[in-house]
């Protein structure tokens, strides 16, 4: 079958974008598409492999921090995607479940999750605006929802990375999804004799991932804490953190296994679809401390019912003493987290779980195409 990988945009290196690069992996022949692209943001395995953009590649890759000011933009750029000459196409989502495939092609949507602006996050960011820019932002908001649920319709199938997203998946869209994890390198963990006392945050620095309650957090507990990742928030974090936190940057893949190694415990404030970083965390067995929410109720085992050991420890609210009242708890019982285990739990989201499935439901949906005809 002609295949085609198609994924929103490579201007950063997140979850989503480690999911394209194994899928590349997965099918060498695949054409891959994307909307816009950064060549320093590509995954490795995809550098050598000719990347289609769309008319927008410019106009987002310039001003990618604020990409959703020509959200009204998308569907036509999507749309002007040429993907009539193959056979399969899986996409990531959002936003391209409205490209548009042959008539008999099998389209496979993997969900990240609904466009959290105007789905799950719509009142919020309503509340973060003036008057004028909200009334614009409703209006936008009321057509590509419209766009998008419709979109959703034609697509054959829908996976989504969680339990969590599947369940906004059949809100928003009517449509029910098998949920089938993202895909973790859990083979490069190894559980290291000794920490060295520092707490770990690795993230994109936006302000939906609650950076900013870990380091307020540290300062006022005085724990060394550091963060590597970088983003739009990064001056304002900066500005707040105390002589406790430490900024990194973007750290090099090959860096990040001792850190995570190393570390006392990881810290997680994001209310996450699922959360690679955590699981990454857990394969070097260490504790993650997380907000008790979304995807980390599925990756961290808390109070768990067969009586199998916590990985972690969860706070409630996204506020700076809910973390410190978290990290006050994993202190107080530090001991009795158990390495070995954590990793074990983290082995169950590993990349060839996630292809072994794929593969399977792929050309399950393959068959039955076929079948029809």
């Amino acid at each position: 079958m002609k295949t085609a990988i198609v994924h929103p945009w490579f201007l950063e290196a997140g979850g989503a974008e480690k999911v394209a690069d194994v899928l590349a992996q997965m099918y060498p022949d695949a054409d891959v598409f994307a909307l816009s692209v950064d060549p320093a943001c590509v995954p490795d395995h995809l550098r050598d492999r000719p990347i289609r953009t769309s008319a927008l590649n410019r106009l987002i890759s310039v001003f990618r921090f604020r990409r959703a000011s020509f959200m009204l933009l998308f569907p036509w750029a999507i749309e002007s995607l040429d993907l009539s000459q193959y056979d399969l196409v899986i996409s990531s989502c959002p936003p391209l479940m409205g490209i548009n495939v042959s008539q008999d092609a099998v389209h496979i949507c993997y969900c990240h999750s609904p466009q959290r602006a105007w789905w799950s996050f719509y009142a919020q960011r309503q509340a973060q605006m003036g008057w004028l820019a909200k009334k614009i932002f409703v209006a936008c908001a009321v057509f590509l929802r419209i766009w998008e649920f419709n979109a959703m319709q034609r697509i054959d199938h829908v996976i989504s990375n969680s339990q969590y997203i599947s369940s906004r998946v059949f809100t928003y869209f009517r449509r029910k999804s098998t949920v089938i994890y993202p895909p973790v390198n859990t083979s490069m963990g190894y559980v290291s004799d000794r920490h060295d006392g520092y707490y770990l945050s690795v993230s994109r620095l936006d302000r939906d991932k609650g950076t900013e309650f870990l380091i307020e957090a540290c300062n006022r507990l005085k724990r060394r804490l550091l963060i590597a990742g970088v983003g739009r928030e990064e001056k304002r974090l900066r500005a707040i953190a105390g002589p406790t936190v430490e900024f990194l940057g973007r750290v090099p893949d090959g860096e990040l296994p001792e850190l995570y190694a190393k570390c006392r415990a990881f810290l997680f404030a994001a209310d996450e679809d699922f959360g690679i970083v955590a699981v990454e965390a857990q394969s070097f067995g260490r504790p993650v401390i997380a907000y008790g929410h979304g995807g980390s109720l599925e990756t961290v085992r808390v109070n768990d019912p067969e009586g199998r050991p916590d990985t972690g420890v969860f706070f409630p609210e996204q506020t700076t003493d809910s973390v410190m009242d978290g990290i006050l708890r994993f202190e107080a019982r530090e001991d009795s987290f158990l390495p070995a285990e954590i990793q074990r739990h983290a082995m169950r989201f590993d990349r060839s779980v996630f292809e072994e499935k794929m593969r399977r439901f792929i050309e399950d949906a393959a068959q039955r195409s076929q079948e029809k005809c």
